[in-house]
């Protein structure tokens, strides 16, 4: 396996810092929960507008979460691996679904994959602790496992589990996985991607969050300045640094048209959703309520995008949201 470095031929266009506009044309849907109690948050939708994700069951302090789709207006429990709660955090277009899930003696997490019809399966049985994070539509899933103390990458193909990590051990950590196979995530604290070895972008410190079917790559960074970036499949990276009255901003998916989508956060604590299309300006997403708190998580190629909103603007009470024209 080797270690690649495209900074040497990338080029890096900082983009300036631009204050945020309105909606983008998009309204949010109010997607509830499980139970019909607080809380839950939409992580990923697949093109054909199914989205999964974790709501909390239950009542009284700290219920657990369990993992769901939500499907023409239905949402739906997906279950556990045998213990109180799960999350759900990708699905391809096929309707398979991957996250973890806490095993029976409800501590141990380990990654799952849930099939139509099929239900959920242990994707890393004989590790300590992991989670799947991204499946493409040939169902090769990544995410993250920790061995020996150390948290590495990996991939699942047909029922065998691989090691992502380079010979040194030096680490990668798996986000997304396109079409392709070409998986998006971190290695030693700089925005990567991995095919058959590990290629960092350009040299920024920070994490790469999602990668479309173009091989385009999203995330953030923080070195002299900090912001977010894209990372174009022809090297060109585009980068913008932090706008005005932001603490901080990330971006965390992106489609095939390079609309992005995230959200930033203000100095004093508040979240909106942010929706880029190629880093010009960012548009916040409408909230549930006027001047509500919102986070974006993912999108589709249609531009839909999900994540949370809070449900008024002073108590702590969110719900998965979807925004579509």
């Amino acid at each position: 396996m080797s270690v690649s470095v495209a900074a040497a031929t990338a080029l890096v266009v900082a983009l300036p810092a631009a204050p945020a506009s309105a909606d983008g044309g998009l309204h949010a849907v109010d997607l509830g929960t499980l139970t019909g109690t607080c809380c839950s948050q939409a992580i990923a939708i697949n093109d054909h507008g199914v989205v999964v994700g974790e709501s909390q069951v239950g009542t009284g302090e700290n219920p657990p979460s369990r993992a769901f789709r939500w499907k023409d207006g239905v949402m739906t429990d997906l279950g556990t691996l045998g213990g109180p709660t799960s999350a759900a955090t990708a699905i391809n277009n096929n309707g398979w679904i991957v996250g973890y899930s806490t095993l029976a003696d409800g501590v141990t997490t380990h990654a799952f994959l849930w099939r139509p019809g099929l239900g959920m399966i242990d994707l890393a049985p004989s590790t300590v602790t992991s989670l799947a994070s991204g499946v493409n539509d040939s169902g090769m899933v990544v995410g993250r496992y920790v061995t020996g103390g150390e948290l590495r990458g990996f991939r699942w193909v047909n029922g065998v589990f691989s090691d992502l990590n380079t010979p040194d051990g030096s680490g990668f950590d798996a986000n997304a996985v396109n079409k392709h196979g070409k998986i998006a995530g971190t290695h030693v604290s700089q925005p990567a991607t991995w095919k058959n070895g590990i290629t960092v972008l350009s040299g920024l410190v920070g994490e790469g969050m999602a990668i479309n079917d173009s091989g385009d790559v999203t995330g953030h960074y923080s070195l002299s300045a900090a912001g977010v970036f894209l990372w174009r499949a022809d090297g060109t990276v585009l980068a913008q640094t932090l706008p005005p009255n932001t603490a901080v901003a990330r971006a965390t998916g992106i489609n095939e048209s390079r609309h992005t989508v995230g959200y930033r956060m203000t100095p004093s604590g508040n979240f909106r959703a942010v929706y880029w299309s190629e880093f010009g300006t960012p548009n916040l997403l409408p909230g549930l309520v006027p001047g509500g708190q919102s986070m974006a998580w993912g999108m589709n190629r249609l531009g839909q995008t999900v994540g949370l909103a809070r449900l008024n603007t002073t108590g702590s009470e969110y719900h998965a949201v979807l925004w579509t024209r």
